[in-house]
């Protein structure tokens, strides 16, 4: 451990004589457990504004006050003990930040199902792993759940309010624990696909990444992180733990909005900013955009391919805080690429692996493009400290920078060549009055597979299909141009990621 570390880490009360008693003593009341980093948290920052979702705004005091009314309120209701399984179908709000720490007291397997979810796979999901309890806002019923599911089911809504009004529930006594269950998130939500990654609570494997965090991004240093991200994505979960475990404000926003979250950036003076590409674009898109973020310090872009322009426009308008995160939900985030990294580039590289991470190119062609394996600690409980196929391409430069390619079961032959959709996009994208855009394959009675695309244009835009077109001809090869290419809006997941299926 550098000096730099240690001395972040003493800040934090982490590494200190008192802190270390009183983390100590949190995982001998709670386990060791969200609800014990939690306890931990409000020891330090009792008073501290912890969370604020709309018109509420809670200190670590409540927060830990109030995830403890809530676990057991879950175990006198639904007598959950260790090993049992509770899906979580929520939005980002209080309820869900209190699920996480209550869920984890209590020794439960976590779900954080994707809000996306259909009837028919979430059924699935209820039915392979067993659930016994399904919390899930309001809003969702109607579209996501089935009429008939074989388990318990509890609106968040209610939970919030009961543990609020109902001061009995604090004669309820918890059973000790020695360690809070899985949390599980899924991914593949933009295509369709998919796989659940679930990891047991350790701190030990998680002080690689935050050490990176701390030491590259230097996340102490600010006191406030806006989270549109949904939770029950791996990249929204870190931000939310790592956050509340440093003592820093969260602001909470359940569905992504750019006017809205520009707005609450600005009143609530907002420091570090986590988005996925998408995201970041619409923020770009809103005049007022560089004037309502001026308090804004560090921007970390993640869970999608970033473009070079967006990088461009927020060093313009903003100077050097935009970072840019890679990794899957099987291995946890594992690369960081820096603002210099960023600007000195011509594409924007998926970075550099962090301490303890190994990484290597298998299978490279004549160009060097070849898929990504890594190694880490943080992996999947059936990947830890296994090396594992990403199912990336990618490209390393003599600096030790990746830059990605696509992924490789998203490659198309077309005309007898191999195309990337990825690439396609990446140079669509770069046009200054394109949005985003999604390219994909479609069957041809002539040449058997093309490529199709649909474009999002900026607002001020007078592109036509025929002007993108010509446009694109001297950049692309004859098999990867779009025969057919349409202008629309392109939807995106709750996730804020665009919705590629």
């Amino acid at each position: 451990m550098n000096r730099t570390i240690f001395s972040k880490l003493v800040k934090l009360h982490i590494i200190t004589p008192g802190g270390i008693c009183k983390l100590l003593g949190s995982f001998i009341h709670d386990g060791i457990s969200l609800m014990a980093l939690m306890r931990f948290s409000a020891k330090y920052y009792p008073e501290r504004c912890a969370l604020v979702y709309k018109d509420k705004r809670l200190n670590f005091k409540e927060i830990y006050d109030l995830a403890q009314r809530l676990a057991r309120l879950l175990y006198r209701d639904y007598n959950l003990k260790v090993g049992m399984c509770v899906g979580v179908l929520c939005h980002n709000h209080l309820s869900m930040a209190l699920l996480l720490p209550a869920l984890s007291r209590l020794g439960v397997r976590v779900k954080l199902l994707n809000t996306d979810i259909t009837p028919i796979k979430l059924k699935e999901q209820v039915e392979r792993n067993n659930i016994n309890l399904l919390i899930y806002d309001a809003e969702l019923k109607e579209e996501r759940i089935p009429t008939k599911l074989p388990c318990e089911m509890r609106e968040s809504e209610d939970l919030y309010r009961e543990i609020s009004d109902n001061s009995q529930i604090l004669d309820v006594k918890l059973p000790r624990i020695k360690r809070g269950g899985e949390i599980s998130v899924f991914t593949g939500g933009s295509c369709g696909r998919s796989k659940e990654a679930p990891r047991k609570m350790s701190v030990g494997q998680f002080l690689p990444p935050f050490y990176a965090l701390l030491e590259q991004l230097r996340l102490d240093e600010y006191n406030s992180v806006f989270l549109s991200l949904p939770v029950y994505h791996g990249f929204g979960l870190a931000t939310l733990i790592m956050s509340l475990v440093m003592g820093k404000k969260v602001c909470l926003m359940s569905h992504f909005d750019a006017d809205k979250a520009l707005k609450i950036i600005a009143e609530e003076k907002i420091e570090v900013v986590p988005v996925v590409p998408a995201m970041l674009a619409r923020l770009w898109q809103i005049e007022d955009a560089p004037t309502l973020m001026k308090t804004v310090k560090c921007i970390i872009s993640g869970g999608d391919r970033l473009d070079k322009k967006w990088a461009e426009i927020t060093h313009k308008h903003l100077g050097n805080v935009l970072y840019n995160l890679f990794g899957t939900s099987e291995a946890g985030f594992f690369m960081i690429a820096s603002p210099k990294d960023l600007s000195r580039n011509e594409e924007v590289p998926i970075g550099s692996p962090i301490r303890g991470v190994e990484c290597k190119v298998e299978n490279a062609d004549s160009h060097g493009v070849g898929a990504l394996w890594v190694r880490s600690g943080w992996a999947m409980i059936s990947l830890k400290n296994k090396w594992q196929d990403t199912g990336d391409l990618v490209f390393r430069n003599d600096e030790g920078c990746y830059f990605y390619r696509g992924r490789s079961d998203n490659m198309v032959v077309c005309g007898g060549e191999n195309v990337y959709p990825e690439n396609v996009e990446k140079i669509i994208n770069s046009h200054d009055e394109v949005l985003t855009s999604i390219v994909f394959p479609a069957s041809d009675p002539q040449f058997g597979t093309i490529l199709n695309a649909k474009v999002e244009l900026t607002p001020d835009s007078t592109l036509t299909t025929d002007s993108i077109k010509t446009w694109l001809r001297p950049r692309l090869t004859r098999a990867e141009m779009p025969h057919d290419i349409t202008i629309n809006t392109i939807s995106t997941l709750d996730s804020g990621k665009i919705r590629r299926q």
